[in-house]
């Protein structure tokens, strides 16, 4: 009986390999679009960079993907406000993005369907911060600071935040993210990005004066500045865009990363154009 099974086994396993077929599939020929990715933020003068999309079953392109010879207009209600100049890859605008005000990016080629995105740069942010260098000791007897921020939320409308704390070491004469713990609900389950901010929506206060608290080890914070608190509003496209491409640089990072479907505001082609208003406060 045993050797009955195994002889069975055997069998079916020969004809299951033996029915495999080899099947020639006719993709239709891939439709290369126009790519426009950069950020609009009211700290800095605009770049874009324009490029073209490439089959998932291409291995390489030696011509490269980066296009140095496209038009890119950008547009405030309608009116011209500038052509970019190509320079070191991406098409540069002597004009910083207005808080409020909405743009349209514009961009052909001779080879491509031409592609536009509007971009409505998000309102202002009303916060303060403030740093108290003790609020008790810790389990080795020494000093604990505290940094509050508070964030007062516009109830008209759903709002994106991203929030970087940083720290200025003396010795370094340099920045550093400040990698803060914290059980508030805005950062439990949420991952950190590369740059040591987080995102966060306006979906547990709304309308409100959001208070975060965070402790801050003895030694953290001995030199003049202290802290640099920056919130970035951000709009909801963006927020989402920058959540797909974080979760891809977590998960994705092997031989066969996953494939993902980015979020795109570019009319007629791909990529996003995200609309940013940076505030800032250094606390010394």
């Amino acid at each position: 009986m045993k050797h009955q099974l195994i002889f069975k086994f055997i069998l079916l396993t020969f004809v299951c390999v033996s029915c495999e077929k080899e099947i020639n599939v006719t993709l239709p020929p891939y439709d290369t679009k126009l790519v426009v990715n950069g950020e609009l933020n009211n700290e800095s003068e605009i770049s874009l960079q324009v490029s073209k999309s490439i089959s998932i079953l291409t291995n390489s392109d030696s011509t490269g993907y980066l296009l140095n010879n496209a038009i890119v207009n950008i547009y405030e209600n309608n009116t011209l406000l500038g052509t970019g100049t190509y320079f070191s890859g991406k098409y540069e605008f002597n004009f910083k993005p207005q808080v409020g005000r909405i743009y349209e990016i514009r961009a052909s080629h001779p080879n491509y369907t031409a592609v536009n995105a509007v971009v409505t740069m998000p309102k202002s942010l009303s916060f303060n911060s403030t740093f108290i260098d003790s609020i008790g000791l810790d389990n080795v007897g020494l000093k604990v600071g505290q940094l509050t921020l508070n964030i007062n939320d516009d109830g008209n409308e759903t709002n994106y935040y991203q929030l970087l704390i940083k720290y200025y070491n003396p010795g370094f004469l340099e920045w550093f993210p400040f990698d803060f713990v914290s059980n508030d609900e805005e950062f439990i389950n949420n991952t950190k990005l590369n740059d040591g901010s987080y995102l966060f929506s306006d979906t547990r206060f709304n309308g409100r004066t959001k208070t975060f608290r965070f402790e801050v080890p003895f030694g953290l914070a001995t030199g003049t500045p202290k802290f640099e608190v920056s919130i970035k509003s951000i709009g909801a496209d963006f927020y989402e865009y920058i959540n797909q491409t974080n979760e891809y640089n977590q998960t994705g990072t092997g031989f066969i990363p996953n494939p993902i479907i980015l979020k795109s505001n570019v009319t007629n082609g791909l990529g996003m154009i995200g609309g940013v208003i940076n505030q800032r406060d250094t606390i010394k």
